[in-house]
């Protein structure tokens, strides 16, 4: 019985939330960090690491979000779905990398580190499935 209602639900969520449709609340919650980014600049402006001081922190934060409303505007638009995908995914693999992981040991920001690091890591695999869902 069990196999038989994962079957039913499979079928019943392939046929009422289209790829598409996935892909477009996908893009739409992309767009809208984007936006955070240029709205709240000042405010992960201490996010971003002193090993990128080379850049003004704002740069970083502000070509982060214009990367995230490109990748949005790619899977809105259908085109460079592929590449967009898999640059959003190394993003926001850097992000964990970067941002996140060396703070999982701070008592204060442990906890915190590893919510956004599970976050980013489960939306940069969503958007390797988008690429790899695309065609071109």
């Amino acid at each position: 019985m069990c196999r038989l209602q994962v079957l039913i639900y499979t079928f019943m969520i392939k046929n009422y939330i289209p790829s598409n449709v996935a892909r477009m609340v996908f893009a739409a919650t992309m767009a809208l960090f984007g936006v955070f980014h240029f709205l709240g600049a000042k405010g992960m402006v201490g996010m971003v690491p002193a090993y990128l001081g080379f850049l003004p922190a704002e740069i970083w934060v502000y070509l982060t979000g214009l990367g995230l409303l490109a990748a949005a505007a790619a899977f809105i638009l259908d085109q460079k779905v592929k590449l967009a995908g898999y640059l959003l995914a190394l993003m926001l693999v850097l992000f964990v990398l970067m941002l996140h992981a060396p703070c999982l040991g701070d008592a204060e920001k442990g906890q915190m580190a590893m919510v956004m690091m599970l976050k980013d890591l489960g939306l940069a695999m969503c958007s390797v499935l988008i690429a790899n869902a695309s065609e071109e």
